[in-house]
């Protein structure tokens, strides 16, 4: 959580290593070339079962905040859990439809749903510090209210129906090595360990468990007088018990659903390439010139943006002058959520990169403070008619003290001594927005364009400006 509060984002020494392996952000750098998070992160599933729901996932943690808080308030009856069965055609529709659209190369559907960036956008929606955003903020709100309302009265419900993170590792944990037994021996049928399982996944009548949704939270464990239920190795293991989620042969299922996810997750990461020819193709002006919005440094283009960022907010959270923003319409449909830069209350610190360093998916490469330094992300526009100098005769000169390039040079006024007006060098323009943000004309004297990719300037050139 104090990862995404902009006063201690990128602060934390942990921060940015528990980010890369949150799930969201380790699928996504697999498509950038960086794969041991997610390797990681599927072998301690392989292990162990779905340990990352309960101690890893944001999100995870806070349903098991509201459901301590909601037990509170709630009578002995009401605080117990039953067995239900598994909404698989609910959960694994809405996990094929996430596969098939990354597959197809679009990210948005699993962005949106992703947990990682669902507790990010909540967060940064809720920050007093962060830049607000009306729909944003409505989006974070409904999901808020589903998660939490869903915990205080149905247990981990949403995770094992919505959430296709945990559909895929519940497809995973089915065969994990190490899983949770029920002893016949020492088990008296009391049931409690049925109602301390938040996941409703442990049938006490048929003494199994449903181990694509268990969490792995050890409720059941702890709350077991006789210690019927302990954590054994599994493989090769075959009792005759057939899990409630595998009615016939559970080793045959739990092998094949095995095979079905990591299958799943290699066409993915091969197709990603070949899908990307799936997008749609950019907005264009009334010239039929596609529309650039401006994007933080390190997204390169838009194409790059949306196929790796999953809307978690992070680099909203982390920016110190508050200009990224959450795309509403500027980005189309695919790209709702997803971050721009706006110069209506500020512009670019030089001198900052936090947004790309903090990016835990690739959506923002990282740069060096001197490589970002050097990233047009814009180009400036000069607009004579309008700058005071040469409308009112006032004496200015911001833009040129504020540029942090040396792009706006101030050159004196030949007829009128003492009165110095801007001269633009574009190509020293990194399009950081500060001379818009201290232009006083209206309308602005200096505008600035986005560009429809973004590159490094020559840095020889660049540094000779200054």
């Amino acid at each position: 959580t104090l990862s995404f509060i902009s006063f201690s984002a990128g602060k934390l020494p942990f921060s940015p290593t528990v980010e890369k392996f949150q799930f969201g952000p380790a699928l996504m750098a697999l498509f950038v070339g960086t794969a041991l998070p997610l390797i990681l992160l599927l072998i301690v599933t392989l292990l162990f079962g779905r340990v990352y729901c309960s101690f890893l996932c944001p999100l995870g943690i806070w349903q098991d905040i509201v459901i301590w808080i909601a037990d509170r308030f709630k009578s002995k009856k009401q605080r117990r859990y039953n067995y239900t069965p598994p909404h698989n055609t609910l959960r694994y529709i809405i996990l094929a439809i996430v596969a098939a659209a990354l597959i197809a190369g679009i990210s948005y559907p699993f962005a949106f749903l992703d947990p990682y960036s669902i507790f990010g956008r909540i967060v940064t929606s809720f920050n007093p510090y962060a830049s607000f955003a009306f729909w944003s903020f409505v989006v974070a709100l409904a999901f808020f209210l589903l998660v939490t309302l869903l915990s205080a009265f149905r247990g981990r419900l949403y995770c094992n129906t919505i959430c296709p993170v945990g559909s895929f590792l519940g497809l995973i944990s089915s065969h994990s090595m190490f899983r949770l037994d029920i002893s016949d021996k020492k088990c008296v049928e009391c049931s409690l360990c049925g109602k301390k399982c938040k996941a409703q996944a442990l049938d006490c009548t048929t003494r199994t468990i449903d181990y694509s949704r268990c969490v792995m939270c050890f409720d059941c464990t702890t709350s077991c007088r006789s210690n019927a239920i302990t954590l054994k190795y599994s493989w090769g293991r075959n009792k005759g018990k057939k899990s409630p989620e595998n009615k016939n042969n559970p080793e045959s299922i739990g092998r094949r659903n095995l095979l079905v996810g990591l299958g799943t997750l290699g066409l993915v990461a091969a197709s990603r390439k070949w899908g990307s020819k799936f997008h749609a193709d950019p907005a264009t002006d009334a010239e039929g010139e596609p529309m650039a919005q401006f994007l933080p440094p390190g997204a390169f283009n838009i194409e790059h943006l949306k196929e790796h960022c999953t809307a978690c907010h992070a680099c909203i959270a982390a920016c110190p002058s508050k200009i990224i923003r959450p795309s509403i319409t500027q980005h189309g449909i695919d790209g709702f959520l997803m971050p721009l830069l706006s110069f209506d209350k500020g512009y670019c610190h030089y001198d900052c990169n936090k947004c790309s360093n903090v990016c835990p998916n690739g959506a923002l490469l990282p740069l060096s403070l001197r490589d970002k330094q050097s990233v047009r992300i814009g180009m400036v526009k000069f607009v004579a008619k309008n700058c005071l100098v040469f409308r009112e005769d006032l004496v200015c000169g911001k833009c040129g003290e504020v540029c942090p390039t040396g792009a706006i040079r101030l050159q004196e006024h030949k007829r009128k001594p003492g009165l110095f007006f801007p001269v633009v060098k574009s190509d020293y323009c990194i399009g950081c927005g500060g001379c818009t943000s201290v232009c006083p004309a209206e309308p602005l004297a200096m505008e600035v364009y986005p560009v429809a990719r973004q590159f490094v300037l020559n840095k020889v050139t660049l540094s000779d400006s200054l």
